[in-house]
């Protein structure tokens, strides 16, 4: 069993700055260094950015605007693409050394899973996808995350106050970027030291997503949901043809997902995307609160349920009561009478 530390020992934010596409910072980490700063500022302490990847000195520019008083990175070809094995041997030697009291991850693939391995070997808590961070005064300056549970029906608040470090990852879009630029900027270049040949796997090349569109549906302009009110996989696909007309993209709730009319990385909410489009159709989606989480920041919203008191319906800036597979096939008739 692994011998936890006193835990004056832990201190400072850290924020795990995921590189995407191997192009650029993902979005929802440049979101959470924002909300990072402000719980730094409040401890006391130092924002720390962690970054590793391939040529990851092209990254650091970036990270500095946006508020850490430190960046700590490791740059390998190994680190191209993600990899469980290297990726969580590496960051827990870093734990260890620094010895962090708040980590937080972009809950992303590679976020969820290195945070869950991370966590287990650190011996201490993780609470996913959460809503909102603050600091408690009154049980001396813990972090309190909020999360929904039962459904979506209530948000409860959890707190980790006997391990290190406290841990969480957080929706891309639950925060908001915040540009600052720090004066004295500590930046530290950690050695690589993993020995491929502890792998039970080799790697032989990059891994592809060939189901995954170019764009996504966090940059989409204009996102089509499908929920469970679709009924069946024959309903659903008409919003991919749909999308195909209006240039638009596809996503949906996690019950066309269980009922496999689409594929998971098109899920919107907690557990999936959040989204920003200027206009977000939904048909057939009631509304649970892990769904409107991933839709609020969308400049309009126009719901199509059955339902007149669906959830979705106070998120909606337009409701429509009425079929929504009536309605899709009314719009799809418009678009083949325009070609």
């Amino acid at each position: 069993m692994k011998k936890i530390k006193n835990l004056n020992q832990y201190k400072d934010v850290w924020v795990f700055a995921e590189i995407k596409d191997h192009k650029r910072v993902h979005p929802c980490a440049l979101e959470i260094l924002g909300k990072g700063r402000e719980l730094a500022d409040e401890l006391n302490q130092n924002l720390v950015a962690i970054v590793l990847a391939l040529d990851a000195e092209q990254y650091l520019p970036t990270i500095k605007e946006h508020g850490v008083d430190k960046i700590i990175y490791l740059s390998h070809i190994d680190l191209k693409h993600y990899h469980e094995r290297i990726f969580t041997k590496l960051v827990y030697e870093m734990v260890e050394k620094y010895n962090p009291s708040i980590f937080l991850f972009p809950s992303t693939e590679a976020g969820n899973a290195l945070s869950a391995r991370i966590a287990y070997r650190c011996r201490t808590g993780l609470v996913n996808s959460v809503l909102n961070l603050e600091l408690d005064k009154k049980l001396g300056d813990l972090l309190l995350t909020d999360k929904p549970a039962y459904g979506g029906d209530i948000k409860v608040k959890i707190i980790c106050p006997n391990t290190r470090p406290q841990m969480c990852t957080i929706t891309p879009g639950t925060f908001k970027k915040k540009k600052l630029i720090k004066n004295n900027i500590e930046i530290i270049k950690e050695n690589y030291s993993f020995n491929k040949e502890e792998l039970k796997i080799k790697i032989i090349g990059a891994p592809t997503r060939k189901d995954k569109p170019s764009a996504t549906l966090s940059d989409a302009n204009f996102v089509i949901g499908g929920g469970a009110g679709l009924s069946s996989e024959e309903n659903f696909e008409k919003l991919f043809k749909l999308a195909k007309y209006t240039n638009g993209q596809v996503g949906g709730t996690r019950r066309p997902i269980f009922s496999k009319w689409m594929p998971e990385h098109l899920q919107i909410g907690i557990s999936g995307e959040t989204i920003k489009p200027k206009l977000y159709l939904a048909f057939g989606i009631s509304g649970a609160i892990q769904h409107v989480v991933g839709i609020t920041d969308s400049d309009t919203i126009i719901a199509v349920n059955t339902d007149l008191n669906a959830p979705i319906f106070k998120a909606a800036d337009y409701c429509i009561i009425g079929d929504a597979n009536e309605i899709i096939e009314g719009l799809l008739k418009h678009y083949e009478i325009e070609e």
